[in-house]
């Protein structure tokens, strides 16, 4: 149950440092970032001070070849200041795993008070809420506790006009 545990982000451990099922988190979270679309053709692999840098090559999909629409740019109509779309963690669904943190590109979470008795990983909090995306909502699917609130994107979207 071990193996599950660390496969679905339940685990118990204050950190995955040292832990021997360090290549399961790693499994999971490669998994999590090809359902979403985000794996590239070239890859480089870890380096070492021991090792040379290698290109790793990774599987290509065999998707239907996406028309080339051009990619809208996003303008806001209101300062970010006066716009409440923003990340909630519930406290009580987080389970610490970090890969909302790992994710988030802009840096809007960061780990919270460490748990007195060592025993559970900190929780993750909403450390910088206006460094969010307006209508991003990449962290929900990602966060496998499922503690990730966003308000509904009806309620944001004309604060956002697309440009050529």
């Amino acid at each position: 149950m071990l193996v599950l545990d660390c496969y679905f982000g339940r685990c118990t451990k204050p950190s995955c440092n040292g832990c021997a099922l360090g290549p399961v988190r790693s499994l999971r979270l490669w998994l999590k970032s090809r359902a979403m679309e985000r794996s590239e053709e070239v890859a480089v692999a870890p380096v070492g001070a021991w090792e040379k840098p290698q290109t790793v090559t990774l599987p290509t999909q065999t998707t239907q070849p996406k028309p080339d629409a051009p990619k809208k740019r996003k303008r806001l109509t209101a300062p970010r200041e006066e716009i409440a779309w923003y990340p909630i963690i519930k406290p009580e669904l987080c389970n610490g795993c970090g890969d909302c943190k790992v994710l988030c590109k802009p840096g809007v979470f960061e780990l919270g008070e460490p748990d007195p008795t060592g025993v559970c990983r900190p929780k993750l909090i909403v450390a910088h809420p206006f460094n969010c995306l307006v209508l991003c909502n990449r962290c929900v699917p990602i966060c496998t506790s499922g503690a990730i609130i966003l308000p509904p994107k009806e309620k944001f979207e004309h604060f956002v006009e697309y440009i050529d």
